[in-house]
């Protein structure tokens, strides 16, 4: 047998083999016509050691280890990471020559691949990989347990690389377009546990990003709301009336204008708004057009605060609370219309949240005051309260609260709008809601009987092409949330954006530039906050993340253009100090007639009136008349002929720019009056 022959082939001394397994044999002998020899090393003796492996290979082994071992995921989302931020960097150190379109990284997108330093980004990359591995190390020794940032580098990274490649863009296509981009790297990164970082941070860090956040927004707001006033870009609707407002209540208490109506006229004849009384202490310390865009800069970005306590009522997660706070700092329905100047819808936003805040907590004297401040910010916000009522009869425990608040502001509408008929302007019904009025001189009674008789004429007037735009704008950053909802009472919520921004036929109405969404966005965003706490699931976590996203790059495609004006003023400074010297030589107590660019400028004195076309045929009565010829319109000249023909003087002017013209009245009164010599 071939046991027994290798038996006799073995050495004299040399203990037998055992015998071999079935499964160990090689090739059987049969087959390859010799017999195998046994390689087994004899045993060492006692006392003997085993030689060691060469160094290579031991080298060579414990490398085997350390790869079969490496986390793939997250190297790669390290490394991805570290591109991503590479790369934003690279275009925020570039934002001039990429706002010029030299190198803009999509419009010259050749010249952007060519001129892209490839090496030092590279090493840059490089640079940052070894960084974060050894920042992951560091949050792993303190937290005690794996720590994975890195998921959140690379969503921090991409994002912050699609927030500069669109800014300024303001094209909602690219929003789109990377919103879903960002959304799929951050799911991936959600599905690995890159977000659970935020949920070990504390409370405070927490509260203290938010505030963060709101005073960086706060000044965002102010600063390029100023600048747009310091280059000219106000104008006398809406900032030049409520300049004018401010500066008589200062003087007298009473809201008069000259400029809304060519006379002299109440602001509450057109829009009733006690609410900007509370404004009045400020602007009498700081008599300056500034103070009101300050003012409406806090007044949006503090209604983050008691957004915040509904957050912590609702006990939500770190990154749930985050996410709302950048869904409402960074909405582009609460900020773009801050660039149309000034209005009392700003004061929504935060009166709203106060208002939710205290049915959440069920703080009831705190809910009466809010309402009482919400009646009287605008005489249409009435509409919202019945509406609110409504909601809170389902929501609060004692339903006779919401009862209260439907009753008195259904009444107070009632009151305030026959009294503005009477003693007022009226309410502008027809203005704006003419395509639902089958009686243009009637009230909005006509509308309720247009929508209850004809309901399917009411639906198309809420779903053209704009409408449906402004919907996505609102609702991607929500997720669609205020729809999502098994409680029909939800719905009172989405009823003042329906009824406000969508079934009007005003068009202003439904664009996001504009004042109308202050209020109707602040209810979504609501709705959206306690649907989302009533919502049950695994990865109910990564909603947030969407919304902050979106939120985010709508931002930076909207209203990121907004900060042009700084840049203007920087390179044409010389000119609108040209520009201010003029009109600061126009005495104070001097009555002025001026262009709706120049109106804010000068509306801090008793009487200022708009001059456009339709001034030209009849008779000039102010002291001074502004005559502006930047735009070289045809009436422009026009309109000097009838002042020289009227007798009024050159007082002072420049090329291409205004030309100032002092009444002879004005002149004999004042004989020391300097006048300047037209050289042009």
């Amino acid at each position: 047998m071939l046991e027994d022959e290798l038996h006799q082939s073995a050495a004299g001394d040399t203990p037998p083999e055992p015998e071999a397994k079935e499964s160990d044999a090689a090739v059987p002998a049969e087959e390859t016509g010799s017999i195998p020899e046994k390689t087994t090393a004899a045993e060492p003796a006692e006392g003997d050691v085993p030689p060691e492996p060469p160094k290579w290979k031991k080298v060579l082994q414990t490398a085997k280890k350390v790869v079969l071992k490496l986390p793939y995921p997250y190297l790669i989302m390290r490394i991805v990471g570290c591109y991503f931020m590479v790369m934003a960097a690279f275009l925020l150190i570039n934002r001039k020559e990429i706002r010029g379109g030299s190198l803009n990284p999509v419009e010259k997108w050749e010249e952007f691949v060519d001129k892209l330093p490839l090496l030092p980004v590279l090493l840059c990359v490089l640079a940052g990989f070894v960084v974060l591995t050894l920042l992951r190390l560091l949050l792993k020794r303190i937290w005690k347990s794996r720590c994975e940032p890195d998921g959140l580098v690379m969503v921090v990274g991409v994002v912050a690389m699609a927030f500069q490649t669109i800014w300024r863009t303001n094209n909602y296509y690219y929003a789109l377009a990377f919103i879903v981009v960002c959304t799929i790297i951050a799911w991936f990164a959600y599905r690995y546990g890159s977000f659970k970082i935020v949920e070990k941070l504390p409370k405070a860090a927490i509260y203290i990003t938010i505030g963060v956040l709101m005073c960086l927004m706060g000044a965002f707001i102010a600063v390029f709301t100023i600048y747009r006033h310091k280059v000219y870009g106000s104008m006398a609707f809406d900032f030049g009336i409520f300049v004018q407002m401010y500066h008589n209540m200062a003087e007298s208490f009473a809201p008069v204008t000259t400029c809304e109506r060519d006379k002299l006229l109440s602001h509450f004849a057109v829009h009733f708004s006690p609410i900007y009384y509370t404004l009045l202490p400020f602007y009498y310390i700081f008599p300056t057009p500034y103070t009101l865009l300050i003012g409406q800069a806090v007044l949006v970005a503090t209604g983050v605060i008691p957004l915040v306590g509904i957050c912590r009522k609702f006990k939500f997660s770190n990154m749930a609370t985050i996410g709302f706070s950048v869904v409402y700092l960074f909405c582009v329905e609460l900020i773009a219309p801050c660039f149309y100047d000034f209005h009392e819808n700003a004061f929504l936003p935060m009166l709203l949240m106060w208002f939710f805040y205290a049915v959440e907590k069920k703080k009831y004297v705190l809910m009466y005051i809010m309402t009482a401040l919400l009646l009287i910010v605008k005489e249409d916000v009435s509409i919202y309260m019945v509406l609110l009522g409504l909601f809170c009869i389902f929501r609060l425990e004692k339903r006779y609260h919401g009862a209260v608040i439907t009753g008195f502001s259904g009444v107070y509408f009632v009151v305030v709008t026959r009294l503005m008929e009477k003693y007022g302007e009226g309410v502008f019904t027809s203005r704006t809601y003419g395509n639902l009025m089958t009686d243009k001189s009637a009230s909005f009674g006509n509308i309720i009987k247009t929508v209850i008789t004809d309901p399917m004429y009411f639906i198309t007037q809420c779903v053209d092409e704009k409408d449906f735009k402004l919907m996505l704008i609102i609702m991607i950053p929500l997720l669609f949330l205020p729809f999502v909802t098994k409680h029909f009472s939800h719905y009172f919520l989405l009823a003042p954006f329906i009824l406000m921004n969508l079934a009007p036929g005003y068009g202003y109405a439904n664009d996001y530039g504009f004042q109308y969404v202050f209020g109707t966005t602040t209810c979504l965003i609501y709705a959206a906050m306690i649907n989302y706490a009533e919502l049950k699931g695994k990865h109910k976590e990564f909603l947030p993340i969407f919304m902050s996203i979106s939120a985010l790059l709508f931002f930076s495609s909207l209203v990121g253009g907004n900060v042009g004006s700084k840049e203007l003023y920087d390179n044409n400074r010389e000119r609108y100090d040209i520009k201010d010297e003029l009109i600061d030589s126009i005495p104070e107590d001097a009555s002025v007639a001026c262009d709706s660019f120049y109106l804010p400028h000068l509306a801090q004195r008793d009487e200022i009136y708009l001059l456009d076309s339709n001034d030209v045929e009849p008779p000039s009565f102010t002291d001074f008349v502004i005559v502006r010829t930047e735009q070289n319109e045809e009436w422009e000249d026009q309109e000097v002929s009838k002042l020289q023909t009227e007798g009024y003087v050159y007082y002072d002017g420049c090329q291409d720019m205004m030309d100032i013209y002092v009444s002879p009245e004005y002149l004999a009164e004042h004989p020391d009056l300097q006048l300047a010599e037209k050289t042009y």
